[in-house]
């Protein structure tokens, strides 16, 4: 039993990943104004992580890349509160 909700985790490791950057090109192309902007914070926070861990990785250190791991779920959070309080406003708004 145990063996199975490990390989659960494991298969599972990626979505977070998938729908972050799902959510975060849906955000991009559908939000305008004050929305947009907001929707850019995460792509550019990723985008600072992506490159701390590269140029990490290129000058030989191995724990660049959690700089990565750090930023996914903050970005998740940050684009599912975006899309939350901008359904809400919508519906507010009728």
């Amino acid at each position: 039993m145990l063996d199975a909700l490990i390989d659960l985790a494991f298969v599972a490791m990626p979505l977070p990943l998938i729908g972050g950057i799902a959510l975060q090109v849906l955000a991009l192309r559908r939000f305008s104004g004050g929305w947009l902007a907001a929707a850019w914070v995460p792509a550019l926070a990723m985008g600072a992580a992506l490159a701390v861990a590269v140029l990490g990785v290129m000058v030989g250190s191995n724990l660049a890349p959690i700089w990565v791991v750090f930023a996914i779920p903050l970005c998740l959070v940050w684009l599912v509160a975006l899309w939350l309080a901008r359904g809400i406003a919508v519906w507010v708004r009728g």
